[in-house]
């Protein structure tokens, strides 16, 4: 890459001392014929220098028996080594995968699979990069080695190629710009193509709060709608033997597991205004969230909880395997609320429907009753070319056929799971017994270890089962339709950031960090928060918290103006 980077220089070069040459032969003439020599010569020069290109596909090698359009791809067969990783569930046996079979059809390209288990795979593939010998194609990378590397020229550059040969992910990309934000490095060029899901109940956050209605019902509430309200609830979960085992001490009012992103604390910072997340954005403002007046009351809040005994005093401590089992260790439940993603998922059968539904977002102090809108699922760094590759148009041809929809759907489903009515639309064939769901979704699918531009109009063509009345969970449409009204926008955008600025934010965050989160578990522990808040910010400040920031917002800004143009 280097090389032809080169060459463009120096015709680059070459143009522009035709161009200083041509104007300053024209500037010696007689003052009748000036105009007319300068127009010729400026006409002359601009024709040249647009010969030269900006893009990738002026510099790739010639590819015989290549066709633009239609079928086959290439006249004689041809072998693409591609190197990734897979789910066990699926296998490596990928060219026998009825997706993938589909995909190569009548193209006459051949896929030759390097796959290596998942936890083996960040020590391959990093040996991959060392190395030199690189494949045709490399899957799951991250997004620094893909800016990294990209502009290092061992990837090649893809916009010319999408713009030219990939119909089907150009208007994917044109119909979700986010996407085509996401997969935008901050030099301009695209080195990457997604795997993306964009149904819009991604958006919707896990990190739901359940509460176990039967003991509502105890005490003789209904469901708490306000911050004091929900305080009042484990309050009388705590005073009052829910269990009925004699014992009104071993009930456990709240549970979670701080910090983290599925069953942690993170629900009721909508309370106060603000989100759980290290980073947010308001009016393409860039804002750390433990820094600002509404984080500290959030936490003043979650102090208030504590000092009662109100939440478990373990949700620094435990983890997800630790607190699944709480939440699931006795033929009653012991547990009033929660934090998760499903509670039907993790409790016993004899209480899975006593938690009903999540609720929507309290109403806090102030009024405020927010949720984030989360960014969808996207994997910005899921396939690169390499400069090894001796067929970039036919693989982007190729690869390009995993974005047309049906494929995008069989892809992300698995084509054994879909019956296609006569209407367009697809029954969901339920999993035999030998299979578990999980099993039978992937058994024709790379599933998330490949690429797909999976749409909300494929989504909707699915007959997904309805929830039953009070038994609501993420996973469906119409709890995103209940959360809709409380989201907001504000989660930092899925983007690249440079090689320099990725090492930035590890220096920064880790030091930042780690104080936050230490006077964060002191202040909701043993409270403090307005007597050292001051100082607190000003330790922040000497960590640097401005620069940490500042790399956020220049990130921000140049994806912004780069995805403008």
């Amino acid at each position: 890459m280097q090389k032809r980077k080169s060459h463009a220089w120096i015709f680059n070069m070459a143009v522009d001392t035709i161009c200083v040459n041509v104007f300053s032969t024209a500037s010696t003439d007689h003052i009748g014929g000036m105009r007319m020599k300068r127009s010729i010569a400026l006409i002359s020069c601009l024709l040249l220098a647009g010969c030269t290109g900006n893009g990738a596909s002026d510099s790739l090698p010639t590819e015989e028996g290549f066709h633009e359009s239609g079928l086959p791809i290439v006249d004689k067969p041809i072998t693409l080594k591609i190197a990734g990783t897979y789910d066990e569930r699926t296998g490596t046996n990928w060219n026998n995968l009825a997706t993938i079979k589909e995909l190569n059809e009548g193209t006459n390209i051949q896929p030759e699979w390097n796959l290596v288990p998942g936890p083996e795979w960040s020590n391959k593939r990093n040996l991959i990069l060392a190395s030199g010998d690189l494949p045709d194609v490399i899957l799951s990378l991250t997004d620094s080695e893909v800016v990294t590397n990209g502009a290092g020229g061992l990837f090649i550059p893809l916009e010319d190629l999408i713009d030219q040969y990939a119909p089907n992910l150009k208007n994917f990309l044109g119909k979700y710009p986010e996407v085509k934000k996401a997969i935008m490095a901050p030099d301009g060029h695209i080195y990457s193509l997604p795997l993306a899901n964009m149904s819009e109940y991604k958006h919707a956050s896990g990190n739901s709060l359940w509460i176990n209605k039967e003991w509502l019902k105890k005490i003789g509430m209904d469901m708490p709608k306000t911050t004091e309200e929900f305080k009042k609830a484990l309050k009388a979960f705590k005073e009052q033997d829910m269990d009925g085992d004699g014992d009104p001490n071993n009930e456990i009012p709240l549970t979670g597991i701080y910090g983290d992103s599925l069953y942690g604390l993170g629900y009721l910072y909508g309370s106060f205004n603000t989100l759980d997340k290290t980073i947010i954005v308001k009016d393409d403002k860039v804002i750390y969230v433990k820094a600002t007046p509404e984080y500290k009351k959030a936490i003043q809040f979650i102090h208030s909880l504590y000092a009662e005994g109100l939440i478990d005093p373990e949700i620094f401590t435990q983890n997800s395997s630790q607190l699944i089992a709480k939440i699931s260790s006795g033929d009653k439940a012991t547990v009033g609320a929660f934090f998760a993603w499903s509670a039907d998922q993790i409790t016993k059968p004899q209480y899975r429907w006593d938690y009903g539904s999540p609720i929507v977002p309290l109403k806090g102090p102030e009024g405020h009753q927010i949720t984030p809108r989360n960014n969808l699922q996207i994997d910005s760094a899921m396939f690169v070319i390499t400069k090894a590759n001796k067929y970039p148009r036919a693989t982007m041809r190729w690869v390009d056929r995993a974005y047309e929809p049906e494929m995008s759907l069989k892809l992300r489903e698995g084509p054994n799971r879909l019956k296609k009515l006569d209407d367009g639309t697809y029954d969901i064939i339920e999993n035999p017994p030998n299979y578990t769901p999980g099993e039978w979704k992937v058994k024709e699918t790379p599933y998330n270890s490949f690429v797909y531009g999976f749409s909300q109009e494929m989504r909707d063509k699915m007959r997904l089962p309805k929830p039953e009345p009070g038994k609501l969970d993420p996973d469906f449409d119409e709890w995103y339709e209940i959360l809709k009204p409380y989201m907001k926008p504000w989660v930092y955008p899925d983007i690249l950031f440079t090689n320099d600025q990725y090492k930035a934010i590890e220096r920064y965050q880790t030091d930042i960090q780690a104080y936050a989160d230490k006077m964060a578990a002191k202040w909701i522990t043993k409270g403090g928060i307005d007597e050292e808040w001051d100082n607190y910010i000003q330790t922040l400040e000497r960590m640097g918290l401005k620069d940490y920031i500042r790399v956020y917002q220049e990130a921000y800004d140049t994806n912004l103006k780069n995805t403008e143009n």
